[in-house]
């Protein structure tokens, strides 16, 4: 990913609720935490497990409403992210943004049976994030529901790793997550940027590499 790119994401890591490591360094935690995500541009992860389909639905319930009410949550829509499946820079943005949203959501509903078709093998970062939704789904511990606004969006073509990367702002709403130990904690306003590497495949965008921070709002 293009040093304009990293610059735009590296910022002082808070808590964004998403399973991270830092680059060269693979992450045992199962509980997401606040550390910058970092996934190099090729890395040679394994295969994508399968989706549990969003867990145990019991253990969800009983984990609380936030839980209950976060799993009735509708998926995004592909209508609101014009242009992805075409094969231009801003078809690459409006890829991006649908992995995002959907990492958020999946968070929150359980549901990965989307996300994890949106990347490739290659990108470790995102495979750490979907066994750690995984888990968390079948401890029927998710985030409660919150809102995505989007910030801004920029594309660097000149990438030497990628066909597109594209760096993406959100701001994520408050929320309770998963306590590191047991019980839920707050989760005050944030922006989370999302540097992504997108290549063209079989007529789609892949992610083939994700870089991940938070801000202060």
């Amino acid at each position: 990913m293009s040093r304009r790119l990293l610059a735009a994401v590296a910022a002082a890591a808070l808590t964004c609720g998403i399973s991270a490591c830092t680059e060269g360094q693979e992450s045992a935690r199962t509980d997401p935490p606040a550390d910058v995500v970092a996934d190099a541009p090729s890395d040679g992860g394994g295969e994508s497990p399968v989706s549990d389909g969003g867990g145990d639905a019991e253990g969800a319930d009983a984990a609380g409403g936030s839980t209950s009410a976060a799993a009735d949550l509708p998926a995004p829509d592909p209508a609101d992210f014009p242009g992805m499946d075409e094969n231009t820079p801003e078809g690459a943005e409006q890829a991006l943004r649908y992995f995002a949203a959907h990492m958020i959501w999946a968070y929150q509903s359980g549901d990965t049976s989307i996300y994890e078709g949106l990347y490739s093998p290659d990108c470790n970062v995102c495979e750490e994030n979907l066994v750690s939704i995984q888990d968390l789904a079948r401890d029927g511990r998710l985030w409660s529901p919150t809102e995505v606004k989007d910030v801004d969006l920029s594309t660097d073509e000149g990438n030497e790793d990628y066909e597109v990367a594209v760096a993406y702002r959100a701001k994520i709403g408050e929320h309770l997550e998963p306590a590191r130990s047991e019980g839920e904690e707050e989760v005050p306003e944030a922006y989370c940027v999302f540097g992504g590497g997108m290549n063209w495949q079989e007529g789609r965008w892949i992610v083939d590499g994700v870089y991940l921070s938070a801000e202060e709002v």
